[in-house]
């Protein structure tokens, strides 16, 4: 959801359109600047959040890469992830969703080694906020598009405090078929592996533009894309997505928007037999 204006917009909004769930970033996505929300504006964010029982989740700007091999680079990311986490508690949002990022080919030990420092000590600095790391595409260099580097990332933080994002998109981009039950049985059980169930607390929900292992980042309108709606399917039927929240992060253009992707999704849901998952908030007045 857009803060343009105000963060409490972004609440306004969600809640007019029946969301249960909504995720912003708190600060401009692409600048390192550290913009803070005013008291007012983070007061009236959480009365609206409040009032309709929502779920903000909050996104790290892209720039943001804790796992780099650059001690700058590396230093303004965990300024940035600081600052984020502290919007976060005064807007009273518990998840901050964090790029893995990139190693820039110093090797992907060098890359999780600056990346459990990264979060480490960002935790050290800021409490009760959680940080998920969110998996990658398996673009070049990339950290954590595997679920086993996943799993060691989740061990190297050794926090409470640290869970897991699983972006659909990312995931198939990365080589992780959903598209058949046996494949996607597969892909689970993978993750189950390395993950413990309980980390994996939120999913960004997005059809994938290119075909699996592209390692492309590009998302597309549920069901209509690689991924598709058996897919999806397959993913729903899931017993690890029952206590999870589901995050669109879909496109806006001819083929589609934010109100046809979520009919989707939720067509699908209901197709899967886990209409359960569904729940949207209750608007009053």
């Amino acid at each position: 959801m857009s803060i343009a204006g105000s963060v409490a917009n972004s609440a306004h909004d969600a809640a007019t359109l029946g969301y249960s769930a909504f995720q912003i970033f708190t600060t401009s996505s692409r600048s390192w600047k550290h913009n803070r929300p005013s008291s007012n504006d983070a007061e009236e964010f959480r009365s609206i959040v409040e009032q309709y029982g929502m779920v903000p989740n909050a996104h790290v700007p892209y720039l943001c890469n804790p796992s780099s091999p650059d001690k700058e680079t590396r230093k303004k990311s965990l300024a940035m992830l600081v600052a984020n986490m502290e919007n976060c508690n005064e807007l009273g949002i518990k998840h901050l969703v964090v790029h893995m990022g990139s190693h820039l080919g110093k090797g992907t030990d060098v890359g999780l080694s600056n990346l459990a420092d990264t979060v480490t000590s960002a935790l050290d600095s800021v409490d009760k906020v959680m940080l998920l790391l969110e998996n990658s595409a398996g673009y070049t260099n990339s950290v954590g598009s595997s679920f086993s580097e996943i799993g060691h990332a989740l061990s190297m933080c050794s926090s409470k405090r640290v869970g897991l994002c699983l972006d659909t998109c990312h995931a198939f981009a990365a080589g992780y078929d959903f598209t058949a039950p046996d494949a996607s049985k597969s892909a689970f059980d993978e993750l189950r592996k390395h993950v413990v169930e309980e980390k994996l607390l939120l999913f960004h929900l997005n059809d994938a533009k290119f075909p699996i292992g592209s390692g492309l980042d590009r998302h597309w309108h549920i069901g209509k894309g690689f991924i598709g709606e058996k897919g999806f399917m397959n993913l729903f039927s899931e017993k690890i997505t029952s206590s999870s929240i589901f995050i669109m992060e879909t496109p806006e253009n001819a083929d589609g928007n934010d109100a046809s992707n979520l009919a989707a999704a939720e067509r699908i849901i209901s197709k899967a037999g886990m209409s359960k998952l569904i729940s949207r908030a209750a608007l009053r007045g």
